[in-house]
């Protein structure tokens, strides 16, 4: 384990978190000065913050405007039954 006031095994349950920018700012530099000292933490957040870009990179496509159209008019018609309009209008 690393020096730092943190587990290894909390960053990892938290790494997640930490690579979302959802912990506040205590518990982040917490986590980052854990990386910091311990290679096996570290190697295993890289792992993760690349797998995230590369699925962020490989996962991106345009939906078909049918698509598109097809899920706002169910959307509509879920919240507003009486309202049916022409594409592009929600």
């Amino acid at each position: 384990m690393a020096l730092s006031e943190i587990s290894c095994e909390e960053v990892l349950s938290e790494i997640e978190h930490y690579l979302h920018g959802e912990l506040d700012q205590v518990k982040s530099v917490q986590l980052a000065e854990h990386l910091a000292d311990c290679p096996p933490c570290f190697e295993r957040a890289e792992f993760r913050r690349r797998l995230k870009e590369i699925v962020r990179a490989k996962c991106r496509s345009e939906a078909p405007e049918h698509l598109v159209w097809r899920v706002r008019m169910a959307i509509r018609t879920t919240r507003f039954p009486e309202r049916e309009g022409p594409p592009g209008t929600l």
